[in-house]
Formats: C-alpha cells, structure tokens, sequence
C-alpha cells in the first residue's frame, strides 16, 4: 500500500527533525521523536541511545558551521498507522573546527499516535564506498 501524501508528510517530518537537531530546538525534537524512541548507528561502539541520550548529544554545545545536507532514495512500506522509510542522507558540515559527514543509510520507523507522526526507531551505518 502507498500513499504519496504520507510519503510526503514523512519525508517533510525527516527534514523538520535535521532542522531541529541543527537549531537544538529541543521543543520540536522532543515533539518528533516518540517518547519510546530509539537510535543505532548514532553513539560509538554499537551502543543504542533513547529519547533523551539523543535529544541531550543533540543539545550540547558544539560550533557547527558550513552544514548543508540532502535526503535521496526514499523508499516506503506502509501498515495501516506505521511506516518504514529508508532513504540515505549525505551532510557535511565543519564541527567544532573539523569536517564532518558523508553518506548514511538511513532506515526510520514513523508510527501515527493521536493523529500525528512521530519516529520510534531509527538505524544509520555509512554507505561504504564501492
């Protein structure tokens, strides 16, 4: 089942949540992020990272500068009030004074509760290259 305007919602809720992250909005994060919300492929060694471990490495206090970012390849799988999107990000940036980024894959779980969106669960690895 696809529905191009759920797609489209997602995919606007994605940018809305990088766009958060990068203002350290913590009102919008913590309204796009599930309160259950979990990340891999986001703190070293394999290690997951709730809500909150995410929301506060997202807060701290670090000089981001010359950061620009662009999503390709959305795919969607839909189940009634759930959404697997996977998608891959490339974002470059320089933080605190060293360049940062590359391309990642992304796969993200949107779950519809009390008639809005909100990502449960996401996993990144970096795309190795050929």
């Amino acid at each position: 089942m696809s529905d191009p305007a759920i797609e489209q919602e997602i995919i606007k809720l994605a940018h809305d949540w990088i766009d958060a992250a990068g203002r350290r909005d913590h009102s919008a994060l913590n309204r796009i992020l599930a309160d259950d919300f979990m990340i891999a492929g986001w703190l070293p060694g394999g290690q997951l990272a709730d809500k909150q471990t995410y929301i506060n490495d997202c807060l701290r206090p670090v000089v981001v500068e010359q950061s620009s970012y662009k999503y390709e390849g959305w795919k969607f799988r839909m189940y009634r009030d759930v959404v697997i999107a996977n998608c891959t990000l490339q974002i470059n940036a320089l933080v605190g004074g060293s360049d940062w980024g590359g391309v990642f894959l992304f796969t993200q779980v949107w779950m519809k509760r009390e008639e809005r969106w909100q990502v449960v669960a996401c996993h990144s690895s970096p795309v190795q290259e050929a």
